[in-house]
C-alpha cells in the first residue's frame, strides 16, 4: 500500500480550493479569488486599525513581490486605495474604494457558501482536530528550512 503523503493531500486541496475561488470570482467584477479575499479581509478587519501591505503578506502567507503585484493591480482595477499616514511618510494604508465595498456583500455570500461547501459532513471535533493540526504543520514548515538536494 502506497504511503499517504501530507504534501501532496495539501496541494490537491490548494488546486480543488483555487479553482472554486476562481469560480467564485465572476469576470463582471473584475475581480480574482485573491483580490475577493483581500477586498473581504479589509473590510472585515477595518475595526482593528489600519491595515499595510505587510499585514496582507502576514496574514496570506505571501511574499512581498506576492503582495505588490495583486496590491497593485487591485489600485488599477479601482478595488482600493494607498493613503499616507501622519506617523509615518513611507507608510501607506489600505483603503477600500466604493467599488470594492459595492462588491463585499457579494464576497461575503461567495466566501460563506464556500466554507459552507467546505465544512459539508465534517463536526466540530473532526474541524478542532484539523485546525490544531494545520497549526502544527504551519508551525513545523516556518521554522523548518528548505530541502535542497545534495
Amino acid at each position: 500500500m502506497r504511503q499517504q503523503r501530507v504534501g501532496a493531500e495539501l496541494g490537491m486541496l490548494n488546486n480543488l480550493f483555487k479553482r472554486q475561488m476562481a469560480c467564485m470570482a465572476e469576470a463582471e467584477d473584475n475581480i480574482t479569488g485573491m483580490q475577493a479575499m483581500i477586498v473581504h479581509h479589509l473590510a472585515v478587519s477595518r475595526q482593528d486599525g489600519d491595515l499595510f501591505q505587510r499585514d496582507i503578506e502576514n496574514f496570506f502567507q505571501m511574499r512581498r513581490s506576492t503582495a505588490t503585484g495583486i496590491l497593485q493591480l487591485m489600485e488599477q482595477h479601482g478595488l482600493l486605495r494607498r493613503e499616507p499616514v501622519a506617523h509615518d511618510g513611507r507608510l501607506k494604508r489600505l483603503v477600500l474604494t466604493e467599488q470594492a465595498w459595492a462588491l463585499e456583500s457579494k464576497i461575503e455570500r461567495k466566501l460563506q457558501a464556500l466554507e459552507e461547501l467546505m465544512r459539508d459532513g465534517i463536526d466540530e471535533e473532526e474541524l478542532s482536530v484539523w485546525f490544531r493540526v494545520c497549526g502544527r504543520l504551519r508551525a513545523n514548515l516556518e521554522r523548518g528550512t528548505m530541502v535542497s538536494e545534495e
